[in-house]
């Protein structure tokens, strides 16, 4: 069942993001893609698959004003479900408006909600989270979402926590783990970074690891190695992830984000 939660938060920055560096193989649209991580690692990867969603919309000509996305989850397999800020959307480009959340009771049911809104007109990107084997996502399913993909434009990404890597008809499959960020000016904490690894990319060699510093400026993640360099060291251990976010039950009994 499809639910419109109310997302509290800024709007969009209209910021343009600068084009994706030639080092760096984007996720492109009309196609399924995979992004596998680990637990520590999970809002890093979903920020990686909005920021590449958004990106593309810019891409396009379409801006802020691209269109819906879905965000689909089944329930009763999350442990503890990463949740969406309005303010952390419209850093990644993203309109909360565009936003609609699907939570489902099986992870079947997900697979079912999102071939569906993958077929639907309007739709821009659709997104779905798993964790563990995920048996239902097998090579049939996978096609599936392969042809709805490619008939409609949609791109499906699907987010795959603490997974092992399975046979399947996706485009690319990606590794993201946290990285080391470059410190600011005078030793502050430095912006977000991930290390991305291209595990399977079916239209050419795999393989690839790039280091992806967050542009506060344009709202993305940047090649760092393809930008320019200031030759300051990269803080050691790990970085300040992205955080988990809480929610609050506001006056009209409405889950909102704090």
């Amino acid at each position: 069942m499809a639910v419109r939660v109310p997302i509290y938060g800024t709007g969009p920055s209209g910021r343009q993001a600068p084009a994706t560096q030639a080092s760096f193989r984007a996720l492109e649209q009309g196609h399924l893609h995979e992004v596998h991580c680990t637990a520590p690692d999970r809002a890093a990867a979903l920020a990686f698959a909005l920021s590449h969603g958004a990106s593309q919309a810019v891409s396009q000509g379409m801006g802020a004003q691209a269109g819906a996305i879905f965000a689909l989850r089944a329930t009763r397999r999350q442990r503890l479900p990463t949740l969406f800020s309005g303010d952390g959307l419209a850093l990644l480009g993203i309109d909360p408006g565009r936003l609609t959340l699907v939570e489902t009771g099986s992870e079947v049911e997900m697979l079912r909600a999102g071939l569906e809104a993958a077929r639907c007109p309007g739709v821009s990107m659709v997104l779905m989270e798993s964790e563990g084997r995920f048996a239902d996502y097998d090579l049939t399913a996978s096609r599936r979402l392969v042809l709805a993909a490619e008939a409609s434009g949609v791109t499906i990404l699907l987010l795959r926590g603490d997974a092992e890597q399975r046979s399947s008809g996706a485009q690319t499959r990606w590794s993201i783990r946290s990285a080391p960020s470059v410190p600011l000016e005078a030793d502050a904490p430095g912006l977000p970074a991930v290390e991305a690894e291209l595990l399977r990319c079916r239209s050419g060699p795999a393989g690839g690891r790039w280091l992806l510093s967050w542009d506060a400026e344009h709202g993305c993640f940047r090649d760092r190695d393809a930008g320019e360099r200031d030759g300051r060291p990269y803080v050691p251990g790990a970085v300040v992830p992205f955080s988990r976010l809480r929610t609050d039950a506001g006056s009209d009994n409405q889950r909102q984000v704090a």
